[in-house]
């Protein structure tokens, strides 16, 4: 059985990987790459749940390492100390955290978290963006993914829920974004990438 710590210690390596990439672009380009200024009322909203989300996400990763047992009071399901499922969640894990990685590297200084009201960076296309235009989103989903396999609950499966429907609103207002920024080139690129993975044309995609 991989250790009952998998869990806390893959979404703490993607929570510490992000702040340590918002300081980097905060350090090169001057400005806060965290900030949800467009749309703020509704990224106001979206940001505070983001949060309960993730706390959420902690809590129930630390329960499933430190207290186990607690578990039961939520409703595990008893298929989910089967070792091949755990093993899954693991290679999950340890996926999510490479995706995350390698994107946040890939975007450089463009790294965002919401949308600025300075605006956004250069458009990345290369590496992993060349088949997703969102890795990032695609890995902190599979995080989730792989929590609700280690422990399968209500609470886990709300928080999965609850992420990808902020997900959905916070792609649909960056698309937004990108294609005031971006324009013509962003329209290209979309029309090659799909939003969560696959090409949709071969040929070289142009970076604005």
């Amino acid at each position: 059985m991989p250790p009952s710590w998998i869990p806390i210690a893959g979404l703490m390596l993607i929570i510490g990987m992000s702040a340590l990439r918002l300081r980097t672009v905060k350090r090169h380009t001057g400005h806060d790459a965290y900030s949800f200024g467009r749309h703020a009322e509704i990224q106001g909203v979206a940001e505070r749940i983001w949060r309960i989300t993730v706390i959420s996400a902690l809590v129930l990763a630390t329960i499933a390492w430190q207290v186990p047992h607690w578990e039961d009071v939520l409703g595990r399901a008893d298929w989910a100390s089967s070792a091949p499922v755990r093993w899954l969640s693991a290679v999950l894990f340890a996926v999510a955290v490479a995706i995350v990685a390698i994107a946040q590297t890939q975007m450089g200084t463009s790294w965002r978290v919401g949308v600025p009201e300075e605006g956004l960076g250069k458009l990345v296309t290369h590496g992993l963006f060349s088949w997703s235009r969102n890795p990032v989103f695609v890995g902190l989903l599979l995080a989730l993914i792989a929590l609700l396999l280690w422990s399968p609950t209500v609470m886990s499966a709300a928080v999965l829920a609850a992420g990808w429907t902020l997900t959905m609103m916070q792609v649909r207002i960056e698309e937004e974004a990108l294609t005031a920024a971006h324009g013509d080139a962003y329209e290209r690129y979309v029309a090659k990438v799909g939003r969560w993975f696959g090409r949709r044309h071969g040929g070289r995609i142009d970076e604005a």
